[in-house]
């Protein structure tokens, strides 16, 4: 009989697993605690209007690169239509002056020296650095020879390992200083990261999958099905059964237990460690990078449905706000707008689909829990204040705007079980540059760890890539060589 696996999560990562898990002679199923697979890479209907919460480009979106091969693997890609963008954001100050980050390095060379012909230098040496890694392909494949192949990038998020803020400090010019900061600052996040998807654009990759986020993950379970896979949705594990310190099933609500072979969890990280696990198998280190690394910060993700067509503005754009406004403790200075409109499915015609997100404090939505009409209000305030906001670029909008979408932490935390709120693990900063969290736990055999808690910097790759790799390992362990195969080839 074939050896089998029990996954936890129906998230990218757990999709992953099982289509790897499958094509290498294992037999599994996955438990979703949602209605639906797919993770935070979801979208959701209101009134016609689609509001993706996840997807704004795909490495691996080219058939040049290597990452495209995994995501044939798992079924993601084959017939997807690709948008290629011609700049990543535009940023406005108070003034108009208008900062466009092109995805062609030479463009942008020349645009951010219009901007600052005194800063020419600095941004010939950045511009040169972008060009440079969009010429390189980032390898996925563990190997001694990839590791040389990695030189370049590991060099480039080690030279840019500084939030924006500190590598704009170098500008001589305050205009271009603020603009890049408006850019490409969030939170420490390395400046690095910036840099590398402008590369990756440059190369012809991180186009955006037309769709969205619901058509590749709903591409992915199906991938899964057809390789022989079952899964569970509607199916909250509590407990990861362990007898003689090996991973050998799980607990689910209501006490029905599973029992396999081997347990992968692609659920959130902290759940996983400290609830299902109970901390029994968290050495000082696992209990340090809870303690010490920084997870993404929690969202409030407002979507509107507009009645207007907003085709010729910028897909994407920040600007500062006249009248910022509060969110608990944090105080809202910029509003960072998408529109999707380069998605036709997304917004019936003639119409639009605007997205905000707003950086906001856990804490603050917590206490909250309790107090539906309180946070209920507060949802409709921070609505009305982001179409507020908006309404300074585009006074129409106030009149236009059909529907309000306000996604909190709590619901995040509700739908994918995310520690603190969090959209995407590890966020990549000094403290996380370079590290390579384990698969596993110590003393925990027949277990294994993928997703975006493994791996800082998270993503949708981050999903896959991991996910591979612990069927890699799980082949190892049982002395079979690791194959994969694309969709339509078994």
């Amino acid at each position: 009989m074939p050896q089998s696996v029990i996954i936890i999560g129906g998230g990218v990562a757990g999709l992953s697993a099982g289509c790897y898990a499958q094509m290498n002679g294992f037999q599994s199923e996955i438990h979703e605690m949602h209605t639906a697979t797919g993770g935070l890479c979801t979208a959701w209907k209101r009134n016609n209007f689609t509001f993706d919460g996840c997807l704004n480009w795909l490495v691996g979106s080219s058939p040049k690169s290597a990452m495209h091969r995994l995501w044939q693997e798992v079924g993601a890609v084959q017939g997807r239509a690709f948008y290629q963008y011609e700049y990543l954001i535009q940023a406005l100050d108070g003034k108009d002056n208008r900062l466009i980050a092109y995805t062609d390095p030479d463009r942008l060379r020349e645009h951010l020296i219009s901007i600052a012909p005194e800063d020419a230098r600095i941004i010939r040496r950045i511009t040169r650095d972008i060009k440079r890694l969009s010429k390189r392909d980032m390898p996925v494949e563990l190997s001694i020879a990839n590791l040389f192949r990695m030189i370049p990038f590991i060099v480039l998020f080690i030279k840019y390992r500084m939030p924006a803020e500190e590598l704009a400090a170098r500008f001589k010019s305050k205009v271009l200083r603020e603009l890049f900061v408006q850019a490409f600052g969030w939170q420490d996040m390395c400046v690095s990261f910036a840099l590398w998807t402008l590369a990756i654009m440059a190369a012809g990759d991180g186009g955006y999958a037309i769709g969205g986020s619901r058509p590749l993950s709903q591409a992915m379970a199906e991938r899964y099905r057809s390789l022989g896979g079952s899964i569970y949705c509607r199916s909250k594990v509590e407990k990861i059964l362990v007898e003689n310190d090996r991973a050998v099933g799980i607990r689910l609500a209501g006490g029905k237990e599973r029992r396999a072979d081997y347990v992968i969890s692609c659920a959130d990280g902290h759940a996983t460690i400290f609830d299902m696990l109970e901390g029994r198998y968290a050495d000082n280190r696992i209990r340090g990078y809870y303690k010490r690394l920084d997870p993404f910060p929690p969202l409030v993700y407002v979507s509107l449905g507009v009645a207007g067509d907003y085709s010729k503005e910028p897909h994407s754009i920040s600007f500062q706000l006249k009248k910022p406004f509060t969110i608990g403790p944090d105080e809202i200075k910029h509003l960072a707008v998408r529109i999707w409109s380069f998605d036709p499915t997304m917004a019936p015609r003639g119409k639009s689909v605007v997205t905000v997100m707003l950086q906001t404090d856990y804490d603050y939505w917590d206490g909250l829990r309790k107090e539906h009409k309180r946070y209920l209000a507060e949802k409709k305030r921070i609505g009305k204040e982001v179409i507020r906001g908006i309404a300074k670029l585009y006074p129409k909008i106030t009149a236009q705007v059909e529907v309000i979408d306000v996604a909190t932490p709590l619901t995040f935390e509700r739908y994918t079980g995310n520690w603190r709120g969090s959209y995407e693990g590890w966020i990549i900063n000094r403290k996380s540059l370079g590290l390579m969290l384990p698969l596993n736990l110590p003393g925990l055999s027949n277990f294994y760890m993928a997703g975006h808690w493994v791996s800082p910097g998270g993503g949708l790759p981050s999903g896959v890539i991991t996910a591979r790799n612990v069927v890699r390992k799980m082949c190892r362990r049982e002395g079979r060589p690791f194959v994969t195969t694309t969709s339509g080839t078994r």
